[in-house]
């Protein structure tokens, strides 16, 4: 094995697993500040803009629809350009999203933001392209792999989200979207750019077998 690839494989350690360690962090982001966080921002935007439970319910409805319907794109999008563009443009819009969403002050607006911004975003970013990560850097490993890259949003859910719904309890549900916009592009953006998209795109092979 060259210098090179001694190199990658520090104390041993798969680069593959930096790659789950990496996307799974990600994910750890996203669903703890926007696929459970988002259901704590629901009442006091709710009672704020004046809306209807139903309307508020309503952008929820349509952003697991929009994320449906949305795959397919997603999917021809990674085959052609890979998983590591579509997790940064993901990254930078839930980063902007959330900014431009903490001064939203009418439904109209809130809409745009939440359905044209954040959530078409998430699945394309945070859904997909990980999985498409672990499966291009794992063979027989895979479900071990997957597994990991799946516990990650529920572990978001259950650290950040409830630190989230306290935030937004002290200081307010448009101070806590900043933040968490804040976070999306300090956090997320820089996890996205040490994404590789393959082990051959670097000289090794799945699962860490000898080349």
């Amino acid at each position: 094995m060259s210098t090179n690839n001694l190199r990658k494989r520090v104390s041993g350690l798969y680069y593959g697993w930096r790659m789950i360690g990496l996307v799974s962090a990600l994910r750890i982001l996203g669903g703890g500040l926007h696929q459970y966080g988002f259901t704590v921002f629901f009442l006091p935007v709710t009672n704020e803009l004046g809306l209807s439970r139903a309307a508020t319910s309503l952008a929820f409805s349509l952003a697991r629809a929009q994320g449906s319907f949305a795959s397919p794109l997603v999917g021809y999008l990674v085959d052609r350009y890979g998983p590591k563009p579509m997790m940064i443009t993901a990254a930078l819009l839930a980063g902007v999203g959330y900014i431009l969403f903490s001064r939203v002050h009418d439904y109209t607006s809130f809409l745009i933001v939440y359905l044209g911004v954040i959530s078409v975003s998430f699945t394309a970013g945070f859904v997909h392209a990980p999985t498409i990560v672990a499966n291009s850097w794992f063979i027989r490993l895979r479900a071990r792999a997957m597994t990991v890259v799946s516990a990650a949003v529920p572990i978001g859910g259950a650290i950040i989200t409830p630190a989230l719904a306290v935030l937004i309890r002290t200081i307010g549900w448009r101070q806590s979207a900043l933040i968490s916009g804040v976070l999306f592009l300090v956090i997320g953006l820089p996890l996205t750019l040490m994404v590789r998209k393959s082990p051959e795109s670097m000289g090794l092979a799945p699962d860490g077998e000898p080349l």
